[in-house]
């Protein structure tokens, strides 16, 4: 692209020069520069997202339900999702809120700061839930937040430095909680995983530091999963891959690489585990869903707007954010909404 916005650029530079030198032939000049500024238009404009390559298999899953964001009051780039006793919560992460909905989609009620006692949400990134409470990623102000499904906050965690030559504390973008009551949380801006005490006492530390890869490094962990096992199953965004880590932090394996094609990442954003351990992970740039078997091999890929078409676009924009509660897949898209899928 970058030649066509060199030629436009000097086509715009010779116009501009003519009319200077001819001011008669500025009626002309005028529409040449019009002309100019539709082609560049049509080179720019923002694209809906191509699905992967129309060769990569497909993984059976059957759309219930798309919640688009309303005309008033609109959502604002939702980043997550999670689900507590069957109410669907959504991380409105630009209007700095969570959305409780309805089975239809509809929003019940709104948890913001306006709430008597509710939470004071900056930049949040990520939303998970236990048999209780739900617990908040509050990403910009570099904290966890321990709410009740009503809204009010029952716990705050800030997050110190971790280590004595860290620039920032610890920026969280994935959290999840273990059955004992454990946080895992990514930090982005230090690249490890944290693991903490319900009550927020730093367990254990996973990563070195700063950008790393291999068997001992992070490049901007984001979404993060947990196995029936206790495993960890962390997004390691920049470095196109997912990493499973035994409960005590030994390094297990890689899923993926980066790339465009399937079984590939180009921006994999989040992670989530089905009942039989397939491992499902969103991939913002691809726009789809990538789903692996327990064993890593790969098994094809949600998204597709017509799935038996391989030549159909996808149904998402940018996917993020994922939950799996029983046979759904709940699916956010920071563009397109909400999506609802049953999963064989």
């Amino acid at each position: 692209m970058r030649p066509i916005v060199r030629v436009l650029e000097q086509l715009q530079g010779q116009t501009v020069a003519v009319v200077r030198r001819h001011p008669s032939l500025a009626v002309f000049a005028g529409a040449a520069m019009i002309l100019v500024a539709v082609v560049a238009g049509v080179l720019f404009l923002p694209q809906r997202a191509e699905t992967l390559r129309p060769t990569v298999e497909v993984y059976q899953a059957k759309l219930l339900q798309h919640v688009q964001s309303p005309e008033e009051d609109a959502w604002r780039q939702p980043a997550a999702v999670t689900v507590l006793d069957g109410q669907v919560f959504l991380l409105d992460t630009g209007n700095d809120r969570i959305l409780a909905l309805d089975g239809h989609g509809s929003v019940e009620r709104v948890l913001d700061s306006r709430l008597d006692g509710g939470p004071a949400l900056k930049g949040a990134m990520a939303i998970a839930a236990d048999a209780q409470f739900l617990y908040v990623a509050n990403s910009g102000a570099r904290q966890v937040l321990v709410l009740t499904p009503a809204g009010q906050v029952t716990k705050t965690i800030e997050l110190e430095k971790v280590q004595e030559g860290d620039t920032d504390s610890p920026r969280p973008i994935g959290i999840a909680v273990s059955p004992q009551g454990e946080l895992l949380v990514t930090d982005a801006d230090n690249s490890r995983l944290l693991r903490y005490d319900g009550d927020g006492r730093l367990l254990k530390v996973m990563g070195e530091g700063g950008r790393g890869a291999g068997t001992v490094g992070f490049n901007t962990p984001a979404g993060v999963a947990l196995d029936d096992r206790g495993s960890a199953y962390v997004v390691d965004m920049l470095n196109g891959r997912v990493v499973e880590l035994s409960p005590d932090g030994t390094f297990l394996r890689e899923l993926g690489e980066l790339g465009d094609s399937g079984g590939t990442f180009s921006r994999p954003k989040d992670v989530a585990l089905d009942a039989d351990g397939n491992i499902f992970v969103s991939d913002g740039l691809l726009a789809a869903v990538e789903v692996f078997s327990p064993d890593g091999r790969y098994l094809g890929f949600i998204g597709r707007e017509k799935p038996g078409d391989p030549k159909s676009g996808s149904l998402f924009h940018a996917p993020a954010g994922l939950e799996i509660v029983g046979d759904r897949l709940y699916v956010v898209d920071r563009f397109a909404g909400l999506f609802v899928f049953r999963i064989n």
